[in-house]
């Protein structure tokens, strides 16, 4: 039987756990969990209880801001740093606290989404169906394994609730057309989700740009009595992405295009055993495809290195995860879990070429690659009414590729007044090397197996405080982190390994933010982050990219936010934020030899707004106009050489509502 399979079957009978007579909506709320973050610990915990740096962004917030994609969303992080390479649908690389864009362990729903060794796209991933975007920032392997370097993102599906149905529909500059629906219902012990999106471009480019993405997003949760829950969850994508442009960013084809497909299922049952003692279960899914596919250009394009060329790739992963945990007494929870997980992944490739003599297929060798890891962890949480909360936390990870490795987390959390809050922690974290890097086998790409993993340790100290009786709040972090054992190319001779553990950097920092809210209609808020990075040693594998006592490239060193949200009159929201984005450096791969350079800082400016037209009162719909406007001043900016921000973009909707 095939994972998915697998998966499928462990899926339904746990489901099926909620008796069928459920299944029928009741008038009744459903059962709501209360205010914990998810990402932090092994087990729920209080958000005064957290010692690393969090962020939550609400789903419906960032949907009333008319925000669609994840990686708009995280823009609102102080610090977080969202690269894309060109048009919409382009890669899309998260930077985190001064780590690599591979540093960050992206989860929807507690469901791994990363390519083994770390990377992962935000390009397509969509809010449809969000409750909340959860962010931990700092090293958090001990939770989370393997990726979590700088950080975790976690997005989270919204569950049941009142019955409610909505659509959205809009348009804009470059051909920009989106349509959202989505439904939700359900009953004090059973509560289901259902949305999803179509959304298409023709691109900022003059030719080959079009993006079309689909998205679809359903959760189920059931509790068929007080000591029992169980969560079914899956989301499906597929997108098309036609792009003119080569690796440096000029446009220069005029067909090449590539497909995606995206798959997500997770799923996991819970049961108090006794008084103290509660056991639970999960399972997790993702399942990945990519082509990539090149044709002549024209009937006369038949010449050449590559004239046409087609590639493939498949990733896989799912792993289970059974814990325990006993709270010996009220303020304590000690946790015990092991969990496994089986990572897979294949590519392919072939080149078609025509030096005068003929055309040739050249075929990259194929990859085809398989690891798991059995882990083991504990951890710690101790939350007093005197308001010092803490976690300390170990995990043991034995890979079958690199073997095993020990990461370790503490933090402690004291509120020290009413309205004053102290926090500090420190920790490891590490990142598997990817496949290419343990098991490519081509003659300017040889993996080596004995690779050891990038390691970090780090450590934050932070302060909150909260004024004016709740009306204004204050945040501060210091972090420091070090990044050793980094893999770097390098080719030595023919058929030797290209990939060894060399590098080394740090990267440490300031955040701050600050909120006032005087009144329900009014918000204004500002971030600002600092960030000082260094390559502290290349390893003998220096390049314009890594340089010994420079910074890392595409990491500003000042970065800035403000926002406002305000309602003048009844039925109608406004809001408007400015990102302020310092010079940074990069690497131009336009010339040969390429050179390291500096982007140029720059600024931009977002609206929005919405108009209630009709309220909605069970019998009839609620219907909105909508409209938001990106880049308001039109500015010219770069985050990646060669790929240009878009210009000022303009949406404008509606939407309608169904509430009982």
């Amino acid at each position: 039987m095939s994972p998915v399979s697998m998966f499928r079957v462990v899926a339904t009978c746990l489901a099926l756990l909620a008796p069928a007579s459920l299944l029928a909506q009741q008038e009744d709320e459903p059962y709501q969990l209360p205010d914990i973050v998810v990402s932090a610990a092994q087990v729920p915990i209080r958000p005064d209880a957290v010692s690393a740096t969090m962020t939550v962004l609400s789903g419906a917030e960032l949907r009333a801001s008319g925000v669609h994609l994840v990686q708009d969303a995280l823009r609102q992080v102080p610090g977080a740093q969202l690269l894309q390479t060109g048009s919409f649908g382009g890669v899309t690389s998260l930077f985190l606290r001064g780590g690599e864009s591979d540093y960050v362990k992206v989860l929807v729903d507690g469901v791994p989404v990363n390519d083994a060794g770390g990377s992962f796209d935000f390009a397509t991933l969509t809010l449809d169906g969000v409750d909340r975007v959860e962010i931990i920032r700092g090293p958090a392997s001990v939770t989370h394994g393997s990726d979590a370097v700088t950080g975790v993102v976690n997005i989270i599906t919204r569950g049941g609730g009142a019955r409610l149905a909505t659509v959205s529909a809009r348009a804009g500059t470059f051909g920009t057309r989106e349509t959202n629906a989505g439904m939700r219902g359900g009953s004090s012990t059973l509560g289901w989700s259902l949305a999803g999106s179509l959304a298409g471009t023709d691109g900022t480019y003059d030719f080959n740009n079009d993006w079309s993405n689909g998205a679809l997003a359903v959760r189920l949760d059931a509790r068929p009595d007080a000591a029992t829950a169980a969560w079914v969850t899956g989301r499906y994508g597929r997108n098309t992405f036609h792009f003119p442009t080569d690796g440096s960013g000029i446009p220069a084809d005029s067909n090449q295009f590539s497909r995606g497909r995206s798959l997500q299922l997770g799923a996991g049952a819970a049961r108090q055993l006794t008084s103290s003692t509660r056991a639970g279960i999960s399972l997790a899914l993702s399942d990945a495809t990519y082509r990539f596919k090149d044709v002549s250009d024209f009937p006369a394009d038949t010449t050449g290195f590559a004239f046409a060329s087609e590639r493939g790739s498949a990733s896989q992963r799912w792993s289970v995860d059974a814990h325990a945990t006993v709270r010996p007494v009220a303020t304590t929870a000690l946790t015990g879990g092991v969990a496994f997980e089986r990572e897979s992944g294949d590519r392919e490739g072939s080149y078609h070429s025509n030096f005068g003599a003929g055309a040739v297929v050249d075929t990259d060798p194929p990859l085809d690659a398989r690891r798991s890891t059995l882990a083991a962890y504990a951890e710690a949480v101790l939350d007093l009414p005197s308001g010092i909360a803490g976690t300390a936390g170990l995990r043991l990870d034995d890979n079958s590729a690199f073997g095993t490795f020990v990461t370790w987390r503490a933090g402690a959390s004291w509120k020290v007044l009413p309205d004053t809050r102290l926090r500090a922690s420190a920790g490891s974290a590490f990142k598997a090397p990817t496949f290419a890097e343990n098991f490519a086998n081509s003659p300017f790409e040889v993996g080596d197996a004995t690779l050891t993993p990038e390691e970090s340790i780090g450590w934050e100290v932070g302060a909150e405080q909260v004024l004016a009786g709740g009306k204004a709040t204050l945040g501060v972090v210091w972090f420091d982190q070090r990044f050793s054992q980094q893999i770097q190319y390098a080719f030595v001779t023919p058929g030797a390994p290209t990939y060894f553990n060399l590098g080394k950097a740090t990267a440490r920092g300031l955040e701050t933010q600050a909120a006032l809210h005087p009144v329900p209609q009014f918000t204004l808020g500002a971030s600002y982050a600092l960030l000082a990075s260094e390559v502290t040693d290349t390893g003998g594998a220096a390049s314009p990219g890594f340089a010994q006592g420079e910074p890392l490239i595409r990491r500003p060193r000042h970065s800035a936010r403000i926002w406002t949200a305000l309602s003048p009159v009844p039925l109608v929201q406004l809001g408007a934020e400015l990102k302020l984005v310092g010079a940074a450096y990069d690497v131009d791969f336009r010339e040969f030899p390429s050179a390291r350079v500096t982007l140029p800082a720059h600024q931009l400016l977002d609206a929005y707004g919405s108009v209630t037209l009709i309220q909605g009162d069970g019998a009839r719909p609620a219907l909105a106009l909508t409209g938001r406007v990106e880049n308001l001043l039109n500015e010219d900016y770069e985050t990646i050489v060669g790929f240009p921000g878009r210009s000022r973009t303009v949406y404008v909707g509606g939407r309608l509502d169904w509430r009982q």
